[in-house]
């Protein structure tokens, strides 16, 4: 009897435990219309796509997804099963078949958060309520399937490791936007609407030294609340990187109070996911990337970063090219 392939996936939503909302609304909130369920990737026109590919000089592809196995650091803690099933028996050399059966962790892994993986005050993204569409069946509204055909367009990678003469930023390097725009300068690279934006850390290089102990447990580098702002102002539609989370751990003080958010630690999550309606991509594979990027001194590409079609989801696991 021919045995299938059995997919099961579990995903989480942080939720608030604020009281109070910021003083003025989420500003992407109805920017594309009281329906909307996209966010920032409606940056990402026919028009952006077309131009992505003409980026595409030498036929040079990058994968940029980690391993998706229980023996990855980040995997060890996310993975929960993964085996093989098979109706050969090798005997004789009869014809056979074989399948996976995978029970993991969606954020495990590289992998995109959401715009419904934050949600706070009883608000998704663009107002959709909490209580009504946040359900036992999924996201019944900014579902990860929304997105399944919609992440093709440039990247850029900012290699702010190399910028900054280090090997890998340190645990408390709090990302700022004159980082941003001085790689950028030094590169040669300037930012377009609809843009994927990749920032190289280094950070990959702690985890393959200190194992996930001393990755996951006392804090990583990342933007703040300052770049959170700068991303809304050049029009990203995405924002990811190799390190933990994306946003500084600890994060600023006063950054959960921005966000309406007082005591919350994910607050450029929420701002984000929820409030600007942006794709978040970590554990981003760049090492490889980044070299080539500063052997040819060309550091934007096609970016391709679908999320599996996964209906309701609030994120994906995800393995993105580079194509150069």
């Amino acid at each position: 009897m021919k045995r299938h392939l059995t997919l099961t996936i579990v995903a989480l939503a942080w939720v608030s435990a604020a009281t109070v909302f910021a003083a003025d609304p989420p500003s992407n909130w109805g920017k594309w219309g009281p329906d909307d369920e996209l966010g920032t990737l409606n940056y990402i026109t026919p028009e952006v796509v077309r131009h992505a590919a003409s980026l595409v000089k030498q036929g040079k592809t990058f994968g940029l997804g980690l391993p998706y196995d229980m023996k990855s650091p980040r995997g060890s803690t996310r993975v929960i099963q993964h085996y093989m099933t098979s109706t050969a028996q090798g005997a004789g050399g009869k014809p056979g078949l074989a399948e996976d059966v995978l029970t993991a962790w969606v954020h495990g892994t590289s992998h995109w958060d959401g715009i419904g993986h934050m949600f706070a005050q009883g608000r998704l993204y663009n107002g959709y309520d909490v209580e009504t569409n946040a359900t036992e069946r999924g996201l019944l509204k900014c579902g990860i399937h929304k997105a399944a055909d919609k992440v093709a367009t440039r990247g850029v990678l900012i290699d702010l490791a190399r910028h900054l003469g280090v090997r890998h930023l340190a645990r408390d390097h709090l990302i700022t936007v004159a980082d941003m725009e001085g790689a950028a300068r030094k590169q040669r690279v300037e930012f377009r609407k609809g843009d994927m934006i990749l920032v190289h850390t280094g950070w990959d290089i702690v985890w393959q030294e200190q194992g996930p102990a001393g990755y996951w447990s006392r804090g990583s580098p990342g933007i703040g609340w300052e770049v959170s702002q700068w991303l809304k102002q050049v029009k990203a539609a995405a924002f990811g990187s190799d390190c933990e989370s994306n946003e500084i751990i600890p994060c600023e003080p006063d950054a959960p109070v921005k966000v309406g958010c007082p005591g919350f630690q994910l607050p450029i999550h929420v701002e984000l996911n929820r409030n600007q309606g942006m794709l978040l991509g970590d554990h981003i594979f760049l090492t490889e990337l980044a070299k080539d990027c500063a052997a040819d001194g060309v550091y934007e590409f096609m970016f391709v970063g679908p999320p599996l079609n996964l209906l309701n989801g609030t994120g994906s696991p995800i393995n993105p090219l580079a194509i150069k």
